[in-house]
């Protein structure tokens, strides 16, 4: 974009407007009227046209130029004049000042290569979903159950330790008979080793 020249079309057309408003209508000098509209158009460039319009879109660019035209014209003209309306003087001019914000914009963002897709890269995705995991409701009933499936495993594999047993006769090899071992490998041949 061309910021001189944005920077320029602005100046003067809200200079015309502001010194129409102010300077014929209530006793604001010439003067005022240029420090008003040097102060109003660069803040208003700057927040309004670069930051705001560039993220979303003319309606709230507008609406913003309003607040800021309002809130400047009326701090500016409280400490230049005395015996003016403020609050009747800021909101005309801040209403012409919008009129024309809303064209200015529509000007911004076709003559100045601003296309939509562009606009739309700062925006945050819409489309946001939560996740849900045990550790935020655990069930306890089942991280008991599981924890005692592990220690039954782990007694079972230390009874039943293959390198315990002779691979020929898959009795125990330590010095003690274990007949309680072997009966609950193998139960269907505890009659017969009993006789």
């Amino acid at each position: 974009m061309n910021h001189i020249k944005l920077l320029l079309i602005k100046a003067v057309a809200s200079f015309l407007l502001l010194y129409v408003i102010l300077g014929t209508n209530y006793p604001v000098t010439f003067d005022d009227v240029l420090f008003i509209t040097v102060i109003l158009g660069a803040l208003s460039y700057v927040i309004g046209d670069l930051l705001i319009l560039l993220r979303t879109n003319n309606t709230v660019a507008t609406i913003s130029d309003f607040i800021l035209s309002f809130m400047v014209v009326y701090f500016m003209l409280s400490m230049m004049t005395i015996g003016v309306p403020l609050f009747e003087v800021s909101l005309f001019a801040a209403f012409g000042i919008t009129v024309f914000e809303v064209f200015f914009h529509l000007y911004v963002l076709n003559e100045h290569d601003v296309e939509p897709e562009s606009r739309t890269e700062h925006r945050r995705p819409q489309q946001l979903q939560t996740e849900v995991s045990d550790e935020l409701a655990p069930d306890y009933e089942r991280e008991r159950e599981r924890i005692k499936q592990e220690k039954t495993r782990e007694e079972l594999a230390d009874e039943l330790n293959p390198d315990d047993f002779d691979e020929e006769t898959g009795r125990p090899i330590n010095e003690r008979n274990n007949d309680d071992i072997t009966d609950e490998l193998n139960p269907d041949d505890f009659d017969q080793r009993k006789e």
